[in-house]
């Protein structure tokens, strides 16, 4: 399924502008890094205070260790912007910046490297705590807490530096603008991408497109020249009773002249870069002079595995009182486990997508997420057991991309799958999604992508026993770690 196709969805002609008020975001805004090109905004306070969230105990359960309705986002928190830079080629945060504003004050750095098992650090004139969790912790004025992922201890020095001679916060007109109408929406991400798109590699995947294919009347060259002046696009969501979702796509032209073709074109891309939302085709397109809208109704599940998408490792929360030092807690090792069985429901509950795309990113962020979980006082074995649960999951992503599951390397905890395997060449090219292995020249429209498309699809079919094997194997990884929890503690895990 083509991933080319939201490329086909941004593209910007932006030049830097100073970000203009946003209320509640403003003393974080100021903070985010020179060269964002992704934000998102959550407002904490208003979606814990919904009527849906407390119907839902959001707040009890991510205490509980059940990641709440918001998933990685700390309850406690009030606001959080997170500032990314991504590598929109090949959908790799090169660096992000977590921002959160609390309603207390924030740790000291000492404390928190005591609850991560971290080292404590002087970056740029800042302590800093560089933890396990590939992250680094560190605080601004004003009951900030900050988040730099990956622990780029350079990138974080430079991020440091600009934020002391205050030229951060500079934001292009589109991500300004989206800023700009923030008010009511509990979560908001925008995506502006300038000088990404090529506008002949976007005709060749579109040319690949169910989407495209099915409108016999299709002017592929016309469409491709059309989506490369796409401005940004933004996702929106709203909690009161229950979550009302949007998303924006801006462009340069009038996008009434492709209404048969847009809508499903925006819903396969988005639904092969995993965005998982039930009953997205059903929602409502609708179209004004220079933008598209889809719009209807989410749940929180939904919502959850969106916000994922930008997921940094959260803050290290209170210690047990009643633990010394590094020793293992039951406590913390029970919430632990709670908290991986979340992640990996989650994940089982859409195992029958037939989405192979969709579903390795999921398969993908489940591991990151579990990588991401706090191993303070956490018993070896579940940690242990939560390490070889993330190799079974990226195996099982890997071979929905067409790369067969080999067991043996996974067994030698050397590597997640075969090197070399399957048809990785004609696979993964960013927001192109299916590029091929030959173009006759920069004009043609020639490819085999179908013919590519079709091979993987054998792969990823003839490889589903193994990918049960791995689901199987992720059940018997935990039962171990608990029966031995259980022989060890002399309690229940």
């Amino acid at each position: 399924m083509p991933r080319t196709v939201l490329a086909v969805g941004l593209l910007l002609f932006a030049f830097a502008g100073t970000v203009q008020a946003a209320g509640p975001y403003d003393d974080l805004l100021k903070h985010t890094t020179t060269n964002t090109n992704t934000l998102v905004l959550i407002d904490v306070k208003g979606a814990m205070n919904s009527a849906l969230a407390k119907a839902e105990k959001w707040g009890q359960n991510a205490k509980n260790g059940d990641r709440g309705g918001l998933g990685f986002v700390p309850d406690d928190a009030e606001t959080v912007v997170i500032a990314a830079e991504v590598n929109l080629n090949t959908l790799v945060r090169d660096f992000q910046v977590g921002l959160v504003k609390v309603s207390h004050n924030v740790p000291e750095m000492r404390d928190v490297a005591n609850r991560e098992g971290g080292t404590v650090d002087e970056i740029a004139g800042r302590l800093a705590v560089l933890s396990p969790r590939n992250v680094y912790f560190t605080t601004l004025p004003g009951a900030q807490f900050v988040a730099a992922y990956p622990a780029d201890r350079q990138y974080t020095a430079r991020y440091l530096k600009a934020v002391k001679a205050n030229k951060t916060g500079q934001l292009t007109p589109y991500l300004a603008d989206a800023v700009g109408k923030v008010s009511g929406n509990a979560v908001t991400i925008a995506v502006d991408l300038e000088d990404v798109l090529d506008r002949t590699l976007l005709r060749i995947s579109l040319g690949a497109s169910p989407a495209v294919a099915k409108i016999q009347t299709a002017d592929v060259d016309l469409l491709a020249r059309f989506m490369a002046g796409t401005k940004g696009m933004t996702f929106a969501a709203k909690i009161g009773d229950e979550i009302q979702g949007s998303i924006t796509v801006e462009f340069i032209g009038d996008p009434s002249d492709f209404k048969r073709t847009l809508p499903d074109l925006l819903r396969e891309l988005l639904e092969g870069q995993g965005v998982a939302i039930s009953g997205f085709g059903n929602w409502e397109a609708k179209f004004t002079e220079k933008a598209m809208t889809l719009s209807g109704p989410m749940s929180s599940a939904d919502l959850k595995r969106i916000v994922s998408l930008f997921a940094f490792p959260q803050i290290p929360g209170e210690p047990d009182p009643m633990v010394k030092g590094n020793e293992p807690s039951p406590d913390m090792t029970r919430r632990y486990l709670v908290a991986v069985d979340t992640i990996l429901s989650e994940t089982r509950a859409m195992q029958k997508s037939p989405n192979y795309d969709k579903m390795a990113t999921w398969h993908d962020k489940a591991a990151d997420q579990i990588d991401h979980l706090n191993r303070r006082n956490v018993d070896q074995i579940a940690a242990d057991a939560a390490y070889q649960v993330t190799k079974q999951l990226r195996a099982i992503a890997q071979s929905m991309r067409g790369v067969p599951i080999d067991k043996k390397a996974l067994e030698s905890q050397q590597y997640y799958y075969t090197s070399g395997g399957g048809y990785s060449p004609g696979f993964g090219g960013g927001w192109y999604g299916w590029r091929p292995y030959l173009v006759q020249n920069a004009t043609s429209t020639t490819t085999n992508i179908p013919e590519i498309q079709a091979k993987i699809a054998k792969v990823v079919a003839d490889d589903e026993k193994q990918r049960l094997e791995s689901w199987s194997a992720i059940d018997r990884i935990l039962q171990e770690a608990r029966r031995k929890l259980n022989d060890k503690f002399k309690m229940g895990f």
